[in-house]
């Protein structure tokens, strides 16, 4: 197991670029072509889920803050039991590692490189990550430290830089055909990326001042919900609703309007960089899963010999799961039907059973005390039972004395 450490500051934007992400690439495109100019509203009712299910997490993992999800599964549900919630974990980090790698393979081969084969990219993104992994979760947390300036820097230039480009009117009218459209288009969200992060469970034992990741994993889902929302709006104002429903990648686009003059163009390069070095986190963090994962559940002593064996495996795998743009579609319908199982069903039975335990471990203690009292009060009773015996056996020693003395002889 990896024996490093990270804060509980690193904890938080290590969650927010892993829940940001290639979902800020994806996001727009699929919320849009659904929900059309209210994806914004879509953003907000999953937030608000994704508040539910980070206090689920949170119960869960301080109920058990030295250990994974992997150890105290088997110590929940037993050997066999464990057993099987540490492989659907295994395989569903797995399947998300390779799914994530893809979806950056496919941006750089549509937008950055499109005369470069696909292998290529895909060997060149994993690499960085490979390192990564091996290096630890120390590591990890330091290059999210230090990447999230400049993740934020550039998306608030950005932002300010597209003010001009704006029209609000694309933003109306709102609702037209209801409320329903918004929330069919949270679906999709709400899978990807929202019950990804059950990943913390994975992490939290990680964590050095544990007690102050609650107030910052609210605050890193919050300013998630903020991001995504505006994300959102600004793509809609700024490219209309059909161009966002049609554009895979509508992010991107966006950033090839900012034109000043002469002086400042195709910055869409710079926000691609800064979009990749978010993916790059959430794919690192997720192969990092699940390297953590598979030494746990098949109790491998060092993690580090199994970074080189998933990097082959993850290659060929992550070439499978999506074969062109065009699946994405159908995975955003199929994905979030797998993403339940271990992002809530889990975790919600585990923490109905770690509380049924512990009342009735609560209820055998309680039942304890009075047996532990009687056992103390028949004690005093015996000792002065005792006594009296002990100084009547000591009584007959003066007598015994006094005898012995001999009477004065009369003068």
């Amino acid at each position: 197991m990896d024996k490093g450490k990270i804060s509980a500051l690193q904890f938080a934007l290590l969650m927010y670029l892993y829940i940001i992400g290639t979902a800020a690439l994806v996001q727009p495109h699929t919320l849009v072509s659904i929900a059309g100019q209210d994806a914004w509203f879509s953003v907000i009712i999953v937030g608000i889920i994704q508040l539910g299910l980070i206090t689920l997490y949170m119960k869960l993992g301080f109920r058990y803050p030295k250990q994974t999800i992997i150890e105290y599964g088997r110590v929940l549900t037993g050997k066999w039991f464990g057993s099987a919630i540490a492989v659907v974990y295994m395989f569903y980090f797995l399947i998300l590692t390779a799914y994530v790698a893809r979806n950056i393979g496919n941006f750089i081969g549509s937008v950055v490189l499109p005369q470069t084969p696909l292998v290529v990219n895909m060997v060149v993104i994993l690499i960085p990550v490979l390192y990564g992994c091996y290096l630890g979760i120390e590591v990890i947390g330091r290059t999210g430290e230090i990447l999230y300036p400049w993740a934020m820097g550039v998306f608030v230039i950005t932002a300010l830089l597209l003010i001009p480009k704006m029209h609000p009117g694309e933003l109306f009218p709102m609702f037209p055909e209801g409320v329903m459209p918004a929330i069919k288009a949270g679906y999709p969200l709400l899978g990807f990326p929202s019950l990804e992060i059950s990943i913390c469970l994975l992490l939290i034992p990680f964590v050095q001042n544990q007690q102050k990741i609650k107030k910052y994993f609210y605050v890193t889902s919050v300013g998630t919900l903020i991001s995504g929302a505006l994300l959102s709006v600004i793509t809609i104002m700024v490219l209309g609703v059909d161009m966002t429903a049609r554009s895979p990648y509508a992010v991107y686009d966006v950033a090839r309007e900012i034109r000043i003059e002469r002086v400042l163009e195709r910055a869409e390069v710079i926000v691609g960089i800064i979009w990749l070095i978010t993916s790059f986190m959430k794919l690192l963090i997720c192969f990092y899963g699940t390297v953590i994962t598979t030494v746990q559940c098949f109790d491998v002593m060092n993690y580090k010999s199994l970074v080189i064996p998933f990097f082959f495996l993850l290659l060929p795998l992550s070439l499978w799961v999506l074969r062109n743009t065009a699946e994405l579609e159908w995975s955003g319908i199929v994905y979030p039907m797998m993403a339940v199982f271990p992002g809530f069903v889990i975790p919600a039975a585990l923490l109905i059973v770690g509380n049924f335990r512990s009342r009735n471990k609560q209820g055998s203690e309680a039942q304890t005390p009075p047996q532990s009292q009687s056992q103390s009060q028949s004690q005093p009773q015996s000792q002065p039972q005792s006594q009296p015996q002990s100084q009547s056996q000591s009584q007959p020693q003066p007598q015994m004395q006094s005898q012995s003395q001999p009477y004065p002889q009369p003068e």
